[in-house]
């Protein structure tokens, strides 16, 4: 059975309303659904990922997911590489990594906090997007990307980098996961790559 582990972003739970939909959607679609418990408070990402690997060694299958949104989109981005998930689905990655440090501005700085900050010091998002392997799908919003400039970057950087990475651009879309335009993207990323894995069709290059 297709498992699919779902890591919600910073602050958040897969329990929450926001991520009712996606639940029920990937259920629906025939997978089990495992939404990753995170404790986000006073911790920094390197911890994040520590949580995660030690839940997904409890819970995984051999057919299993990935899917990640926001800061849940970065924790899944950095140990898909080890753990070499069928499919990876990141939404909003959020610009987190070494690259990124001269980008963040004062007050982003002083939202994530010193530890939080110096943390991003022992990750690059280009040498881990060209360590991917299994189909990604990448996705942000238009209006999130217009105010967060850099998450646009880090996201089209990563598809670029990525071996087999397909961008959606989603249209009027803002950082909300619940967003109907984004809902919709969603629903059709996760249907085509299923498909075409399942069926073993020859992919169009644009998706692979």
């Amino acid at each position: 059975m297709k498992t699919i582990f779902v890591i919600p972003g910073w602050q958040e739970k897969t329990s929450s309303r926001n991520y009712g939909w996606l639940i029920k959607f990937l259920k629906h679609k025939g997978f089990r659904v495992f939404g990753v418990p995170i404790k986000w408070k006073y911790r920094v990402v390197s911890d994040y990922v520590i949580d995660f690997k030690k839940f997904y060694r409890e819970h995984r299958t051999g057919n299993d997911y990935f899917l990640g949104f926001s800061y849940g989109a970065v924790i899944a981005f950095m140990t898909a590489g080890e753990f070499k998930p069928k499919q990876l689905y990141l939404c909003s990655l959020s610009p987190d990594f070494r690259e990124d440090r001269t980008a963040m501005k004062s007050w982003v700085r002083k939202l994530i906090g010193k530890r939080r900050f110096e943390d991003t010091r022992t990750r690059s998002a280009r040498t881990i997007a060209q360590t991917l392997t299994m189909p990604t799908t990448i996705f942000y919003g238009a209006v999130e990307g217009r105010r967060f400039p850099q998450l646009k970057i880090r996201c089209e950087e990563t598809a670029a980098l990525a071996k087999r990475a397909k961008l959606i651009i989603v249209e009027d879309a803002p950082h909300k996961i619940d967003h109907p335009k984004y809902i919709e993207a969603i629903k059709k990323g996760v249907m085509i790559r299923c498909a075409i894995l399942l069926l073993g069709i020859a992919p169009l290059p644009w998706y692979f």
